[in-house]
């Protein structure tokens, strides 16, 4: 089945097999939202880098039933990027950035809680539904993973051995960080809430041997500062 532009309808499912039952919530939106009939073809993914053409044999509400064929394999994207990030108190604002940070490929995303956080809390089932369905709508075959929250301090110990920037407003010479990401393909880049990291947080980062980076002049929202070392990294690898 084909959406009005001639693309194959996407379903997610991490394990298929050559006859592969979907779940009751994508057989649901399968036979009740796309009125789905047996001889329908369809995509799945499984975010893990495969695609298949699956073509429907029953069509049941609570476990449809598909023929599968693998049609892709891709390999590991040699540029990743690890997005470390303080959850914004809105909620709206923060799964834009995850959809975003789908669409653009990020590898994983990292929330973190700071001294300054507005959020203290984490909708992690919402949130991995959120890039499910940017994984689907963009058509890639590899999922962002969203790693349980940690306090900043925590992320830090379990970062130390890799290339990481830390983005913040406190003055100072910092290069921009297209120019400082040159030639590290994997990193992790740290955006903190909208009061930014505390003097001390900057500090702590630094002496692990985290870099601190510049993303340009103006003062930005968490997510639009995100979304805006997002695109300087995958413009620094394309």
């Amino acid at each position: 089945m084909r959406d009005t532009f001639g693309a194959m309808r996407v379903f997610y499912a991490p394990d298929v097999h050559p006859l592969h039952r979907l779940d009751e919530d994508e057989s649901k939106h399968m036979v009740r939202v796309l009125r789905a009939r047996p001889g329908d073809e369809f995509e799945l993914v499984n975010g893990k880098g495969r695609r298949w053409r699956g073509v429907l044999i029953e069509a049941d509400k609570r476990a449809c039933t598909l023929r599968t064929e693998l049609i892709e394999e891709a390999d590991v994207p040699p540029s990743r990027l690890t997005l470390v990030v303080a959850p914004t108190k809105s909620t709206d604002r923060f799964e834009w950035l995850l959809e975003k940070a789908m669409e653009y490929g990020v590898s994983h995303i990292q929330p973190i809680w700071t001294h300054r956080s507005e959020r203290k809390s984490a909708k992690s089932d919402r949130w991995n539904r959120i890039l499910i369905s940017a994984l689907k709508q963009s058509r890639q075959v590899w999922l962002t993973q969203l790693n349980e929250p940690m306090n900043w301090s925590d992320w830090l110990d379990a970062a130390k051995d890799s290339p990481g920037f830390i983005a913040h407003c406190e003055p100072g010479e910092k290069p921009h960080f297209f120019d400082a990401v040159q030639g590290k393909s994997s990193c992790w880049i740290a955006i903190g809430p909208e009061g930014d990291f505390t003097p001390d947080e900057i500090v702590a980062a630094e002496e692990i041997g985290a870099q601190a980076v510049s993303l340009g002049e103006q003062r930005l929202r968490t997510e639009t500062a995100s979304l805006a070392a997002i695109q300087m990294h995958a413009l620094a690898h394309r």
